[in-house]
């Protein structure tokens, strides 16, 4: 009986040392993955370390570019006030200039004519602009260029305009660029003597202005 008994204890004994070495092995391969396990995760947090290192500067370069919008919208503000600043004193000298009355420059002379009340110079008189090319043709033509031209000039130092005016006589002054004209308004109130000559490339000058007391012998 104990001869049985102790080959049954060896025939067991084999099994028992199988199922050992499989719960070791069984054992070692879930350490073996709890290791990899855990190398994965510390290498995981050392790339997650790396890049948030690297990502710091450019976070420090946006915070820079966005602490010098300020800067700009200061300068920007600044330029806008120096903008104003400048129109604000171009305004104010343009007041300045229209605010100071204009020199009179007019001379009043009397005339031996006994027609003639006053006689009118300005040396500020400006020529009337042309429109008049190349060689000049003094034109008395009341239809031409140059006639519309003389009697704006007459306009300018009478202060008649062309719908109120009376054209009594208009002719040569005793040269190709002179003339004379004999105005009044429609009620005959003002009568002038209009003398002007040309000036090239820039128009008829107004020379003399005569204010008259009557138009008999005027022209």
């Amino acid at each position: 009986m104990s001869e049985r008994k102790t080959r049954s204890s060896r025939h067991l004994q084999p099994s028992r040392n199988k199922k050992l070495d499989k719960m070791l092995n069984v054992l070692i391969g879930i350490v073996i993955i709890l290791i990899v396990i855990t190398a994965t995760y510390v290498f995981k947090w050392q790339d997650d370390e790396q890049e948030a290192v690297k990502e710091e500067p450019v976070q420090e370069q946006k915070n820079d570019e966005g602490e010098q919008e300020p800067q700009k919208e200061e300068d920007s503000a600044e330029n806008e006030e120096q903008s104003t600043d400048k129109e604000q004193s171009i305004d104010e000298d343009q007041s300045k200039e229209e605010e100071q009355p204009e020199q009179n420059t007019a001379e009043e002379t009397t005339s031996d004519d006994p027609i003639v009340d006053r006689v009118v110079t300005d040396k500020n008189w400006k020529p009337t602009p042309t429109t008049q090319t190349g060689a000049h043709v003094s034109s008395y033509d009341d239809q031409s260029v140059d006639w519309a031209e003389k009697i704006a000039t007459i306009t300018a130092v009478t202060g008649i305009t062309n719908d109120n005016m009376i054209v009594w006589r208009l002719q040569n002054n005793g040269g190709a660029n002179k003339a004379i004209a004999t105005v009044s308004t429609k009620d005959k109130s003002e009568k002038y003597r209009v003398s002007m000559e040309w000036v090239d490339n820039e128009g008829w000058l107004p020379v003399k202005l005569e204010q008259l007391k009557t138009l008999d012998g005027a022209y």
